[in-house]
């Protein structure tokens, strides 16, 4: 570790969370915005796959500001959003999604995230749309067990509190 004196030391405490580093240098316009989103969405993939959904979300924040765009970074964010929970990014997760299927009507994941978002958002209006995503989700892909059992939970829980 070397020796080194002063800084704050705080004797084993955990380190602060430290917002990954954007590059304000760039718009979606810039050259070079793209190769830099990409470059984001790398890191992003490697800090889902490492279970540190709140980089992820920031490093994939980072990546749609530089090519909004690009349904893949929606999706990655909407899956990190997913897993973080709270009410403002299970919302976040469901427009990220929403705005993924607006762009590709084909992109059966971003029907599904839609899906788990809105269920687990519990309102009205949402358990609706959830069922209607993943009925659409199934259209794309009849044959998915997983869709299949998140239709049916959806459905379960229409009819049991608003049906």
């Amino acid at each position: 570790f070397g020796g080194g004196g002063g800084g704050s030391g705080g004797g084993g405490a955990p380190k602060a969370y430290a917002k990954p580093k954007g590059r304000p240098d760039l718009t979606s316009q810039s050259e070079g915005a793209r190769e830099a989103a990409e470059g984001f969405n790398d890191q992003a993939v490697k800090a889902f796959k490492a279970k540190d959904w709140q980089r992820c979300y920031d490093l994939s924040s980072e990546a749609i500001r530089l090519n909004p765009r690009k349904t893949a970074y929606l999706g990655n964010r909407a899956a990190a959003a997913l897993k973080i929970k709270s009410r403002k990014m299970l919302k976040q997760a469901a427009e990220d999604s929403v705005l993924a299927y607006e762009m590709d009507h084909l992109y059966a994941k971003a029907y599904v995230r839609a899906a788990q978002a809105h269920l687990e958002l519990g309102e009205r209006a949402t358990v609706k749309l959830a069922v209607q995503e993943w009925e659409k989700a199934l259209e794309l892909d009849p044959d998915n067990k997983s869709y299949k059992e998140g239709l049916k939970d959806a459905q379960l829980t229409w009819e049991a509190d608003w049906a």
